[in-house]
């Protein structure tokens, strides 16, 4: 499997013991527009993240097609009339990386 990492500010937290989120991350295009993504990323033990908090992150990529549906499970059609789906990214097997902290009083 391929390997990812990936930096972004945690906007879900979700698992029975914490071991899943969602990570939204912000990015320029080729052009400079300003794009963002969201990946659902799994750990293999509960990670103690917090909404909000900006991680950086490695794991294993996957994706999913996924269809659009409603609340009652009937498909959603997009702008052209056909049923509309979109590409689920997740990373199994998170790892969060150290990033060193700055130094707030240093000797000098």
């Amino acid at each position: 499997m391929a390997q990812v990492k990936v930096k972004g500010k945690v906007v879900k937290v979700f698992g029975a013991s914490n071991q899943g989120l969602d990570l939204l991350e912000s990015y320029k295009g080729q052009t400079g527009e300003d794009y963002s993504r969201t990946w659902t990323v799994w750990f293999t033990l509960a990670h103690g993240q917090t909404l909000d908090s900006e991680i950086t992150l490695t794991g294993q990529f996957s994706n999913k097609i996924e269809a659009w549906v409603d609340l009652a499970g009937n498909p959603v059609m997009d702008r052209t009339g056909k049923p509309g789906q979109s590409i689920k990214l997740t990373i199994n097997n998170a790892v969060l990386v150290e990033v060193p902290k700055p130094v707030e009083n240093a000797p000098f």
